[in-house]
């Protein structure tokens, strides 16, 4: 979030821009971007969206992770594997155009909030085989960690699986990016803004970069 503060007063310094940054549960910022009510950050490009949305250039990478009990996880290789297992995913997320294929089909969903320990609660009672968490960090064990430290300062409401711990699998299940995004026919150039202070951003190492096969 400081990163993407940062990002923000940078935009509105080289672009003339005033911007007010409003933090809001994810499934109300999608409708108010929806009824054109400004520009969104966190979307992931996808073919639906794009019917929508103009999208920014990529601001930064994200991986998306496979979370199980410890004592419940399975082989990840590829979408494939997950056919007929139950998948946690917070409500409102997309990923990419080949994960929404796969959605509903070949592995089922379970609607989650977006509170992770009442997330990883449903883990615990086997409501899912396993959870979908996203961190902007590749390495596995930087989430197993994250996640099992905020396990530990819960421990007692549940003690019956306080000698449970959770595995995150070692393979993401997306690479992906995030964009800016606003409605289409509510974009009178200010993408184009975004964009041109999003390379300023980068050249200046406020941004890392993407990859090429990414942008």
């Amino acid at each position: 979030m400081d990163k993407i503060s940062n990002l923000l007063d940078y935009i509105a310094m080289t672009s003339n821009l005033k911007v007010r940054w409003v933090r809001t549960p994810w499934q109300r910022a999608v409708k108010i971007a929806e009824a054109g009510g400004g520009v969104i950050f966190g979307m992931s490009r996808v073919k639906d969206r794009e019917k929508i949305y103009h999208f920014s250039l990529p601001v930064r990478m994200q991986y998306v992770f496979l979370v199980t009990r410890s004592d419940s996880q399975f082989p990840f290789n590829s979408l494939a594997d997950l056919r007929g297992k139950t998948i946690g995913i917070p409500r409102g997320f997309m990923f990419t155009d080949e994960f929404e294929t796969y959605r509903d089909k070949v592995f089922k969903v379970e609607n989650d909030g977006h509170d992770r320990i009442a997330r990883l609660n449903k883990l615990m009672f086997r409501r899912m085989d396993a959870a979908l968490f996203t961190t902007g960090n590749k390495n596995p064990r930087f989430l197993e960690r994250s996640l099992q430290n905020a396990r530990v300062d819960q421990e007692g409401t549940f003690p019956q699986f306080d000698a449970v711990d959770i595995a995150v699998l070692p393979k993401p299940v997306v690479i992906d990016t995030i964009h800016f995004a606003i409605r289409a026919d509510k974009d009178d150039g200010l993408i184009d803004k975004f964009n041109d202070a999003i390379l300023k951003a980068r050249k200046a190492g406020i941004l890392e970069d993407i990859p090429a096969s990414f942008n």
